[in-house]
């Protein structure tokens, strides 16, 4: 007496030999036989008896039951742009959908990169961190300035471009936290004078566009280009001449500039990651395109995907919309323009004559 066929086939492994067994009692006993004997019905017993080939043992293993034809398959060349956007920008399903309308929804897109092994792994968000996202969404608009630096000498494809051609080593970076806004200035050292400058230049543009100064309030870490000394101006004094309020963040507490650090891992994938250039001039404007699409068309997913030029007309109307047309500073540049251009007639052995 044998096994129940349906018992036997439940065990995966158990398969093949099963089918010997049907096919080789069928054989001998005839479909009947075998179907009482293994209980099952004959047209199992016919169907592994028809498919059965002594010189070919795969003849027993099952047949894929993948249709032969998908009408809504993706096609092979909508799977290749994917796939090439995804090289490229380094995007996520919902962004390629986003920023280039591929005919797809975001689940096959999501699928496509997963059979090209294009995903890598995702640290899931804490709840902390969306519960302060809806806290921010309160906030008045110019509420809040985070300003930090980030460091480019450190970035591997960036470095040998800019040991080649001088590019900037620093980037100055200030954000506003609730629509997302960015202001940037670069310059090739870390210095209290650049950070001034660019909190000068930023209240000015804010000033400029409708920005009540007075509502604005900074917010930096405790690194030395932001910190002020007895005898040193710095940010914190030059900002509150301006109308404006400033504090620093506690030591550590490295998850309150989470907006600004945000900007800058954001700007090393999508630009410093991808972006080669030949010369200074093309590397200024690259960076004064990449922050003019930063602030005015690119979605931000955070922000329930609006760009921060939306943001800004959505919550205060009464600001010019002009205010994102930001262009980055040379800080280095723009510092040497408050040093007189004049050359002495007479000069001294160590020093120039006194004008």
């Amino acid at each position: 007496m044998h096994l129940n066929y349906w018992t036997v086939y439940q065990m995966k492994g158990k398969r093949h030999v099963l089918r010997q067994q049907v096919v080789a009692w069928a054989l001998e006993h005839g479909l009947k036989a075998a179907a009482r004997a293994f209980g099952c019905s004959r047209n199992t017993v016919r169907k592994w008896v028809r498919r059965y080939e002594p010189r070919r043992p795969s003849s027993l293993q099952e047949l894929s039951r993948r249709p032969r034809r998908c009408p809504h398959q993706t096609p092979a060349a909508v799977e290749g742009v994917v796939a090439r956007l995804r090289r490229q920008s380094g995007y996520g399903a919902e962004r390629l959908k986003m920023e280039f309308e591929i005919p797809c929804s975001v689940g096959a897109i999501g699928r496509i990169l997963r059979q090209h092994q294009l995903v890598r792994p995702r640290k899931k968000k804490p709840q902390t961190k969306k519960a302060l996202r809806e806290v921010k969404k309160t906030w008045k608009l110019f509420s809040q300035l985070s300003a930090d630096t980030k460091y480019l000498q450190d970035i591997p494809f960036y470095w040998p471009q800019m040991r080649q051609l001088g590019l900037p080593r620093f980037q100055y970076t200030v954000r506003e936290v609730v629509s997302g806004l960015a202001f940037v200035g670069y310059a090739d050292e870390i210095s209290k004078t650049y950070s001034t400058l660019l909190a000068e230049r930023v209240s000015a543009h804010l000033a400029w566009h409708g920005v009540n100064l007075s509502d604005v309030e900074w917010q930096t870490d405790n690194g030395c280009e932001f910190r002020e000394g007895g005898e040193h101006r710095g940010l914190p004094s030059t900002v509150r001449a301006l109308g404006s309020r400033h504090h620093f963040i506690p030591v550590k507490a490295y998850t309150w500039q989470s907006d600004v650090e945000t900007v800058h891992r954001l700007q090393e994938d999508e630009f410093f990651d991808r972006e080669a250039f030949r010369s200074r001039a093309e590397f200024w404007n690259k960076v004064r395109t990449y922050w003019l699409y930063f602030n005015i068309a690119r979605r931000n997913r955070g922000k329930e995907w609006e760009s921060p030029l939306t943001i800004l007309r959505e919550t205060n109307p009464a600001i010019h919309p002009a205010i994102a047309s930001w262009s980055p500073l040379d800080l280095s540049a723009l510092h040497r323009q408050y040093f007189p251009r004049y050359q002495p007639a007479h000069r001294g052995h160590d020093l120039p004559v006194y004008p």
